[in-house]
């Protein structure tokens, strides 16, 4: 065998290889059932009650141990919300507000995770209210769903 056909068969077979290797895959992807509003939206009523009686300990459990929230300084674990919380709207463990939401909007991002937008209201109890907008990324634990990100202001 001649170089030049030693030379254009390792070409060949490289070409080959190559080209296998670029193939798409064309079986079918398996989607993912989406998120169940009916089960990501009642979490946001319970803690709505939690923060109402006052029990921040109890608030925080649907936050993932792993969950992330904004402040203008930057990425807080769950400890420093709950710390940030309970200086900014308590008064000796009292919330000095009420808290409602509206315009809840949830987009399922797949089987095991979920944005969730709206509103949330403080309302003092001099009828005054402050309100702000959000947006909470939850995901479907083993022990229900739970917030992984928390973006309000």
């Amino acid at each position: 065998m001649n170089v030049f056909t030693r030379t254009a068969g390792a070409a060949f077979m490289a070409a080959a290889l190559l080209f296998a290797g670029c193939q798409q895959n064309t079986a079918p992807v398996a989607e993912e059932a989406p998120a169940d509003h009916a089960q990501v939206i009642p979490t946001l009523q319970a803690i709505t009650a939690d923060w109402n009686k006052g029990d921040l300990d109890q608030f925080v459990t649907v936050y993932d141990s792993a969950a992330t929230f904004m402040l203008p300084k930057g990425l807080v674990n769950v400890e420093e919300m709950k710390g940030y919380y309970k200086e900014a709207f308590t008064t000796d463990g009292t919330p000095t507000s009420t808290l409602s939401f509206d315009s809840l909007e949830m987009r399922p991002l797949g089987e095991r995770h979920a944005l969730v937008t709206g509103r949330y209201i403080l309302t003092a109890q001099d009828s005054t209210q402050q309100s702000g907008r959000y947006s909470l990324v939850f995901v479907h634990a083993a022990d229900g769903w739970k917030i992984l990100h928390d973006h309000s202001n």
